[in-house]
């Protein structure tokens, strides 16, 4: 195979004219003859492939220079030689009176005796004699026959049946170019009145002509198929460059060169196809893809961006080296030829993790199952070695998207999957929105981590009420103990009447006992205080403390966390929130030895003064004791004081442990409120313009999946009605909860709301309150949508234009996209007008390969290189036996059959291959043709 990577962007310059050129020769002669050494070297040194050799009714300067070349450069094959042989037409179209000039492209295999054949059938205007005897170019000698000869379109025609058969003026050996400079027709400026004819015969030529010279303001000109005079549709034809050389100093100026040699602008003609003549039928074909004018290569990719080849090793199953287009690569092939296998292989060479992952997305399986090919994991195949040579031999790692087969339809059918894929380029496209849908989600996040404490402490609280009531129930009935202190304080009264002691000495015996009473009250209390502090602290010295070690621990968190935000700010933040929690531990550490010194002091004081009241008044205690009936008296009067003060101090913590229930559903509230506020700003603030990418129109959606909702009620007795299911089998009203989260917990604590058994009640609860909208993008193109939380309304055609679109804007930069059989679940007509346009598109910024079965899109999309796979069997063998063989070239590339041929690969060309292989492979090709009315 003379071209493996297929069709390739090269310079062509058809119209060059040899030294010698019938008319017009500037060229300078070496020792008086023609120097075709100094042509020939030109030629040789250029960076143009592709030249016609052309000169004036006649072919002989194209044999002289073909045996010139061959003898300075014997077996160079890296250029492609055409005979050009330029006329001129009898009609004249311009105002400068110039015969119209028309050029013959033949194939370059052109044989003299063909050559000769054919200039003997055309026939000139020119007739010699009274009868008027017809003059052939054959015939022609002198310099001013030449000059002056013209011919007609209908001599034109007739010469090239007699040549080459009736097929031939479909251009099977020859190729008609007709200028469109100032010496042709004139595209785009047709005449009015009396000029009309002109216009005419410019259309009469335009309809026999397979291309044009012409420059690039020409291009739209003859790409359009409404330009003729009359309402007739042609066919788009393509448009070359040439630098029209009649000399050295323009030849070296303007081959392959942007120039205005000579006072005319030169352009540079690229073509994109094989270096041969089928190659340049494929202009025909696709005019406007094939040939640009331009300075730079188009399609231009850089280096480290596409795959050049691919290398195994260490195994008989692969050839040693396959190579690759830039553009779209389609492999080919029947089942298990290892289509499928060379593209996992080439994915895994460049990401091996990545590759493995998509694999398991599709198929479900895991890591250890899945592989290049059924059957066949990755850990069988390790010993082969595939290596990937990039476009610069100096990259050593690059990026691939990979599709495995049915990815597409994998993507669409998920709405899940589908937000996935639209966040990666949504994000990419609009950074400042990525901005506040992360400002929001951390608001959400936030929230819900508030609610979930919220819930816990309010069931905490909760706990500590009923534990107080509890309490409170223990101490008795505090109307009853009320009771029974008053009936003590009566017998008291009565006693003291009736005992020795004066009235001012019980009066005062009450005031000491009273303040005993207190102090010892309080010396209980500071003994309690003293104890929970020295499980932190311990005392140093008379009036210091310190903290015990690892006793004092703060937690400060900060929202948004440092993840969440670029790196010097994160810094920051976390730089302060460390100040932050270290003043806070040394405050805590503070108050807690300040408190302990401070409570110390209170209770040597209130020993101080217990020992001082005793003492003062030892008489009168004494006096008062000894009334033992009075002293029993006065302790159970004391039980029932102390038992009131303890009842009013736990229903005092209790109004206050309510008091905070009611607080934290406040709090939950809030919660909920900043939550809903979050979503309702980030759709307003998406809204505020439209997100497009390429042709998809992306939307936002956010609400509580079903699912989820079905999920959260399995917790719940659905049996009986409540305020939360209000009717039997209905799932849970979550909204009503969330509405007045005080409600529904006090609900669900006191039984009013049932939960079923095996459900714990605060993590059921944190479900239901915490459970907040989904967001999901959608995504329209042409008013059908995907995404969100419907079924797409897209063909499957366009599902999977959306999700190739998707896949390719997830990296700012065009790696090669390699994907398996696209054509899986869509009809040929989404095929046809969705995807092959498509990647007639795409081929152009990023490098293509792809395995298909479908004609439409190999051939369709015009692939630049098709990679025809073989499986080694007994009925298409391979060579030397080897398991899986490629046959790499382009669409062009035809060759009919090789009965001499040993292997499969070997018996046909490209074409006819793909022919054979492909679904449609025919039917496309004709296709192709009856689209161009070929």
């Amino acid at each position: 195979m003379d071209f493996p990577r297929g069709s390739e962007w090269r310079k062509w310059d058809l119209h060059v004219h040899t030294p010698g050129t019938k008319s017009g020769d500037a060229y300078t002669k070496s020792d008086k003859d023609l120097d075709w050494k100094q042509f020939c070297e030109v030629i040789h040194d250029s960076d143009v492939a592709g030249v016609g050799i052309t000169d004036y009714f006649s072919l002989d300067s194209f044999f002289e220079f073909k045996k010139h070349y061959e003898s300075f450069y014997p077996g160079f094959i890296d250029k492609a030689f055409f005979p050009n042989l330029e006329l001129r037409l009898p009609e004249v179209l311009n105002d400068a009176g110039q015969s119209v000039n028309i050029h013959l492209l033949f194939r370059p295999d052109l044989s003299a005796s063909d050559a000769r054949k054919f200039l003997m059938a055309l026939q000139t205007e020119t007739t010699v004699g009274k009868a008027k005897k017809p003059v052939f170019c054959a015939e022609l000698k002198s310099a001013n026959e030449f000059e002056s000869a013209t011919v007609s379109r209908a001599s034109i025609e007739h010469a090239i049946k007699q040549t080459f058969g009736e097929r031939a003026i479909f251009q099977d050996n020859v190729l008609i170019v007709t200028s469109a400079k100032g010496d042709g027709i004139r595209p785009g400026n047709k005449s009015k009145g009396s000029k009309k004819r002109k216009n005419n015969l410019s259309d009469e030529t335009d309809k026999m002509s397979h291309a044009f010279f012409a420059g690039p303001a020409s291009r739209d000109y003859f790409l359009s198929t409404d330009r003729l005079e009359s309402d007739e549709q042609v066919t788009p034809k393509p448009v070359f460059g040439g630098c029209d050389a009649h000399s050295f100093d323009t030849l070296r100026s303007g081959l392959g060169k942007q120039s205005d040699a000579e006072g005319q602008r030169q352009n540079i003609t690229w073509i994109k196809a094989d270096l041969t003549y089928e190659g340049l039928l494929q202009t025909l074909i696709e005019p406007a893809q094939r040939v640009v004018m331009q300075t730079n290569e188009p399609d231009f990719k850089e280096p480290y961006k596409y795959i050049s080849r691919v290398k195994f090793s260490n195994t008989a199953d692969f050839p040693t080296e396959i190579v690759f287009n830039r553009n779209l690569n389609s492999i080919i092939g029947s089942r298990s030829s290892g289509k499928s296998a060379l593209l996992a292989f080439i994915a895994h060479a460049v990401d091996p993790e990545d590759t493995i992952q998509q694999q398991i997305d599709v198929s479900n399986g895991d890591r250890n199952m899945v592989g290049p090919a059924a059957g066949k994991s990755w850990v069988d195949v390790s010993d082969v070695v595939c290596s990937v040579e990039w476009g610069s031999a100096e990259v050593t790692s690059g990026k691939v998207i990979y599709i495995p087969q049915n990815s597409l339809y994998v993507i669409s059918e998920h709405p899940d999957k589908v937000t996935q894929k639209i966040v990666p380029s949504l994000f990419r496209h609009y950074p400042n929105f990525k901005t506040d849908y992360d400002q929001a989600l951390t608001k959400v996040r936030a929230a819900n981590v508030d609610i979930r404490a919220g819930i816990v402490m309010w069931f905490e609280l909760a706990a500590a009420v009923d534990g107080l009531s509890a309490s409170i129930r223990d101490l008795g009935d505090k109307n009853a103990i009320m009771t029974e202190r008053d009936n003590l304080q009566a017998k008291i009264d009565q006693i003291k009447k009736e005992s020795e002691l004066s009235d001012e000495e019980i009066a005062s015996y009450l005031i000491i006992a009273g303040e005993l009473d207190e102090r010892h009250t309080r010396l209980t209390e500071i003994d309690e205080e003293v104890r929970l502090l020295s499980q932190y602290t311990v005392k140093t010295g008379d009036d210091e403390a310190s903290v015990m070690p690892g006793s004092v621990v703060v937690s400060v968190r900060v929202e948004p966390s440092g993840d969440q935000l670029p790196d010097v700010v994160a810094a920051k933040v976390e730089y302060q929130r460390r100040r932050s929690k270290d003043a806070l531990n040394a405050s805590v550490e503070k108050e807690l030895t300040e408190a302990l010194i401070t409570t110390l002091g209170v209770l040597t004081k209130l020993n101080s003064e217990i020992e001082r009241i005793t003492r003062d008044n030892a008489e009168l205690i004494a006096k008062h004791t000894a009334n033992a009936e009075l002293e029993k008296l006065s302790e159970a009067h004391k039980k029932q004081v102390k038992a009131l003060g303890e009842i009013d101090k736990k229903e005092s913590s209790r109004t206050k442990k309510e008091k905070a229930q009611s607080d934290e559903a406040a709090k939950i509230a809030k919660s909920l409120n900043t939550r809903s506020e979050a979503f309702v700003q980030l759709k307003s603030t998406f809204t505020k313009e439209r997100r497009v990418l390429e042709d998809l129109v992306f939307g936002v959606e956010a609400q509580v999946d079903p699912d989820t909702v079905t999920s959260l009620s399995l917790a719940f007795n659905k049996n009986e009605i409540t305020d939360y299911v209000q009717k039997v089998g209905q799932p849970l009203d979550y909204v009503k909860a969330q509405d007045d989260p005080g409600s529904f917990l006090a609900a669900i604590r006191s039984g009013t709301q049932k939960l079923n058994k095996g459900y714990a009640v605060v993590d059921t609860v944190v479900n239901v309150l915490a459970t907040a909208p989904e967001v999901r993008f959608t995504a329209e193109l042409d008013e059908d949508k995907i995404g969100g939380f419907g079924r797409s309304s897209m063909t499957p055609g366009k599902q999977a234009l959306f999700a190739l679109t998707l896949l390719l804007n997830e990296s700012q930069e065009p790696w090669p996209l390699l994907i398996d059989q696209p054509e899986d679940d869509l009809d040929s007509r989404s095929i046809y007008n969705t995807v092959v346009p498509y990647l007639v598109e795409r081929k152009r910024e990023r490098q293509i390969i792809m395995v298909s079965h479908n004609a439409n899109l190999v051939i369709g999309a015009d692939s630049e290189e098709v990679i025809v796979a073989n499986r080694n069997g007994a009925d298409r063998p391979n060579r030397d036996a080897r398991t899986f063989e490629y046959l790499t070239g382009s669409l062009e590339h035809s060759q009919p059959k090789n009965e001499k041929s040993k292997t499969t690969l070997g018996r046909y060309g490209i074409r006819e291959h793909a022919c054979e292989i492909l679904d449609g492979g025919e039917e496309a090709f004709q296709k192709r043709k009856e689209k161009y009315k070929i």
